[in-house]
């Protein structure tokens, strides 16, 4: 008999890679598609200074009428302190806008260190100054100077009341702040910006006669504003999104098809090796027949292998009759013997992948 020649998917499986790279180009443009929008971000940095002169009342060991700033203090000799402020803000853009600033003073009953635990017995602020407003245009920067005359004794006496009515051991602390709101129209932003920053210096109230050191907050950071906005040329990002799906869906649509062809191929070429290895070997005793009988009459024995065909053969030696069905996906090889018949199918849709 003719020898069958087999079908080689070695090709498709390269189809079949061919459309996996295809798959993650569309993955690529698709997604490159989708940053349309992008990050905005306006920077705000503070850059404060607090410079500061103690005032001594009089006395019969200090010449001088106020001490400079970085030196330590007796607070028993501390008449008023006088407090320059320095805010400086930097834009990462040059903008407009305006700062809103005032000058607030807070004192407040602490918890001793010795104490268990921490916390403030109590606090009160006071406004110092109205708020002032400067206006700014087209600008990267600003600045404005600002002070203020503390009378620390009179800060000292309210906590001196307090400690009378409520004798529990505490530290005091008086802080003078200043506090500036920013309003920023900056370029993509759709709402003005609003940046904060606060300052401030701390000095201790209720000690007599001991050293006294001022702490200073500057409050100086950078403050970031960030939106998404529209990426220029959104077209061609529109583009990208459509050529990356279309070819994402060509994609897997050419493998599930090619992959059904590449199981057809293995399927049909299992069916042929087979059908090729039978016919072969046993050439001297099947006989081709060009139309399928009716079986009808006969008890049928189906086996499930040739070779349980073969063992009926070695006992009738009758011939094995061989048809090959029109489309080519099943074969039958039978042996009629009177009124009984043997038969073996093999069909290409029963084989494994």
């Amino acid at each position: 008999m003719e020898k069958i020649v087999l079908e080689q998917p070695k090709r498709i499986t390269k189809k079949i890679i061919f459309f996996g790279v295809l798959f993650i180009l569309g993955g690529l443009i698709g997604y490159y598609g989708l940053q349309d929008r992008e990050d905005l971000v306006f920077k705000v940095t503070n850059n404060n200074t607090i410079d500061y002169r103690v005032f001594l009342k009089p006395n019969s060991f200090f010449s001088e009428p106020y001490l400079g700033s970085g030196r330590t203090y007796i607070t028993s000799l501390i008449d008023h302190i006088d407090i320059d402020f320095k805010h400086s803000e930097l834009f990462s853009e040059k903008t407009n806008g305006e700062l809103s600033y005032y000058l607030q003073a807070t004192i407040s009953a602490d918890r001793t260190s010795e104490a268990t635990g921490d916390g403030t017995y109590w606090s009160k602020d006071y406004q110092l100054t109205e708020p002032v407003t400067i206006k700014f245009d087209a600008t990267d920067r600003t600045s404005f100077d600002t002070s203020v005359s503390i009378d620390y004794s009179y800060y000292n006496s309210i906590l001196e009341s307090f400690r009378e009515h409520y004798p529990v051991a505490s530290e005091g602390t008086l802080k003078i702040s200043l506090f500036v709101d920013g309003n920023i129209d900056a370029e993509g932003f759709e709402d003005p910006l609003g940046p904060k920053s606060e300052s401030s210096l701390s000095l201790p109230l209720l000690e007599r006669a001991v050293e006294a050191k001022v702490n200073i907050d500057a409050g100086g950071k950078t403050q970031d504003f960030v939106t998404s906005v529209e990426a220029p040329n959104l077209t061609l990002f529109l583009i990208m999104k459509v050529v990356g799906l279309l070819l994402m869906i060509t994609a897997v649509t050419l493998i599930i098809l090619t992959i059904v062809r590449r199981r057809s191929f293995i399927r049909n070429n299992q069916y042929i090796f087979l059908l090729d290895k039978i016919l072969s070997a046993n050439d001297s005793i099947i006989t081709n027949i060009e139309n399928m009988p009716n079986l009808a009459k006969f008890q049928k024995f189906e086996v499930k292998t040739f070779e349980e065909l073969l063992d009926a053969y070695n006992e009738v030696r009758l011939p094995i009759n061989y048809y090959q069905n029109k489309s080519g996906t099943e074969s039958t090889f039978f042996i009629a013997n009177e009124n009984i018949v043997w038969i073996y199918h093999l069909k290409k849709r029963n084989l494994g992948s």
